[in-house]
């Protein structure tokens, strides 16, 4: 994993749950903003029920659905989200995706997305270490970054978990030990989502900064980055822009502990009722610019080899 240096200590990352044509136009809206460097363009969905008719899967399902029936057939056919990836890292985004199926997946992207303008993360309830060095492997070959969600199962209580002087709980365990087969990324991001516990309350996934700040540290030259969608939900969903503002000011040493913000903004046809919307997006960006430097989009230079 190579060092980079940056003038930015905040990277805001911002799209829909899943990605269509329903909402292509709110990520180009997010794009306009300026003060957001990332969008989430989710064309696969990791869910626990599989709907064979594609339903609820993601617009990429049929053109993957292809290749895993049909090994090695031509790849003439770009999944559309990759087309997406393209269109708005040519205006400067990163662009960040979850991966199930890295050998299947990732080659759609080489070739189309720069270094530097892809984030591929892991659904959280894949914990695979060798699925996660095969993503690295690509990341390293392109110069992208491999995001790492922690899993959902914490192995401890919320109130062990929390404690500064915890000595770790075996979540934190699984997660770091994803980031060692990923060693040789480009760049590595810890993702926390919050874990499910029985004592988590209203929240869709409990909040365990402490085992965060734990797992940071244990892997040198990473990076951490929050996802409040998914650890407010639904229910606290009022709550998201302020407590996601509040916790982007906890310091860690003589800086801060968080490093970005994953969030699912707009609308899209799974997980909405945990979206903010993109005016609060706005405003939340304005006030972190009050107290954190953001990262802005990027303008890049495409090789002549970019389909």
């Amino acid at each position: 994993m190579t060092e980079r240096r940056t003038n930015y200590n905040l990277e805001i990352i911002a799209g829909p749950c899943s990605a269509g044509p329903e909402n292509i136009g709110e990520l180009h809206q997010i794009a306009d903003m300026g003060t957001v460097s990332g969008v989430r363009v989710v064309g696969l969905k990791s869910r626990t029920d599989l709907n064979p008719t594609g339903e609820g899967m993601g617009i990429d399902f049929d053109v993957i659905n292809a290749q895993i029936l049909q090994p090695g057939i031509e790849r003439d056919i770009l999944p559309p989200s990759v087309e997406y990836a393209r269109d708005l890292s040519k205006r400067g985004m990163l662009v960040a995706t979850e991966v199930m199926l890295p050998e299947i997946q990732i080659p759609y992207y080489e070739g189309l997305i720069p270094k530097d303008k892809l984030l591929l993360w892991n659904p959280s309830v894949n914990q695979l270490g060798w699925q996660t060095m095969q993503t690295a492997q690509y990341a390293e070959r392109n110069g992208w970054a491999v995001g790492i969600k922690n899993g959902k199962a914490l192995g401890s209580t919320l109130s062990e978990a929390n404690d500064p002087n915890h000595e770790g709980t075996s979540m934190e365990k699984a997660w770091t030990g994803l980031a060692a087969y990923a060693q040789s990324a480009n760049e590595i991001i810890l993702i926390h989502r919050g874990v499910d516990v029985p004592e988590k309350g209203d929240y869709r996934n409990a909040l365990v900064h402490e085992s965060a700040r734990r797992a940071k540290k244990k892997v040198p030259g990473s990076k951490l980055y929050f996802d409040p969608s998914h650890s407010y939900g639904p229910k606290l969903r009022d709550q998201i822009i302020e407590d996601t503002i509040r916790t982007m000011a906890t310091r860690d040493g003589k800086g801060f502990l968080y490093d970005g913000i994953l969030i699912e903004t707009g609308t899209s046809k799974t997980d909405t009722n945990q979206h903010i919307s993109l005016e609060e997006l706005e405003a939340m960006t304005k006030e972190l610019g009050t107290f954190r430097n953001l990262r802005t989009p990027e303008k890049v230079v495409f090789s002549s080899t970019s389909r």
